[in-house]
């Protein structure tokens, strides 16, 4: 307010439901690191999902805030997924393929309304 700047960020959200109690999971990426998981799904897109591996593999793109986007290799595919929460493993979102297309779609539209 004092230096009349605004900030903006992209925020997740994904809800766990438990037997016993609901729960909400948030991540918040900066402005600035949008960019970075933008280059981080279209290589993952363009040269990972195409790619095999012979052994476990993983690509990760990771916030400063502990959020993370990414893959890996195991039981003959890649999974992919979204991580909310840096110490919390109820707090992932695994997604297709198809989704990361979707994903980064959406950020680009995002992207031009920051």
């Amino acid at each position: 307010m004092i230096s009349e700047k605004s900030t903006s960020a992209v925020r997740f959200e994904y809800e766990v439901k438990s037997s016993y109690s609901t729960d909400t999971k948030k991540a918040m990426l900066d402005a600035d690191e949008i960019d970075g998981l933008l280059k981080s799904i279209k290589v993952m897109k363009d040269k990972i999902f195409p790619s095999t591996s012979d052994v476990y593999s993983e690509v990760t793109y990771r916030s400063r805030g502990g959020f993370e986007a990414g893959c890996y290799w195991s039981k003959g595919k890649w999974t992919t997924y979204l991580k909310l929460e840096k110490y919390d493993s109820k707090s992932y979102v695994f997604l297709g393929q198809e989704d990361f297309t979707t994903l980064y779609d959406l950020l680009v539209q995002a992207q031009t309304k920051l």
